[in-house]
């Protein structure tokens, strides 16, 4: 799984983190804080999930009251469950969940480990260049392409022979 965080909505296919209190759009996974009524927003007009960026797990316990058909994504929080994911920030490796990666010289730290998906930040990663990735339109040479593998490969060469 690859999700894009942004602070506005990209024109590409991939679902995005947006720090917002309602999914105005499909590809829109809102991120919010300890608000209340934001998080019922939220919750109320998601269709993929929300992004929940609190220690609490009261707040968490409230989001899966309120939509329990819902996956409620952890941003600091690493706790597991059905419909919880974590998002773990940084590079070292906790163990399964999606990593918020915000260059590739992070990425290249998760290298070789088994990630349930990655969050990239949209100001480190060129949105167009990994849509390209996840549709399977350019092709790296490794020998055991995982996802971090892929979105880490040399891909400007491929596209050159193009």
């Amino acid at each position: 799984m690859i999700l894009l965080y942004t602070d506005k909505l990209l024109d590409v296919e991939i679902p995005q983190i947006v720090p917002t209190c309602e999914a105005f759009d499909g590809r829109i996974l809102p991120l919010v804080g300890e608000d209340l009524r934001c998080l019922y927003m939220a919750l109320r007009t998601a269709t993929r999930g929300v992004v929940v960026k609190s220690r609490g797990r009261l707040w968490i316990a409230l989001a899966r009251e309120l939509r329990p058909d819902l996956v409620i994504y952890l941003w600091g929080l690493p706790l597991r469950g059905r419909g919880l994911v974590p998002i773990y920030i940084g590079p070292e490796y906790r163990g399964p969940g999606l990593y918020y990666v915000r260059n590739r010289g992070e990425l290249e730290r998760l290298r070789g480990y088994a990630v349930d998906g990655v969050v990239l930040d949209a100001r480190g990663f060129d949105p167009r260049l990994v849509e390209l990735i996840v549709r399977g339109k350019v092709r790296c040479d490794c020998e055991k392409c995982g996802l971090v593998e892929r979105l880490a490969c040399e891909v400007y060469k491929e596209v050159e022979v193009l």
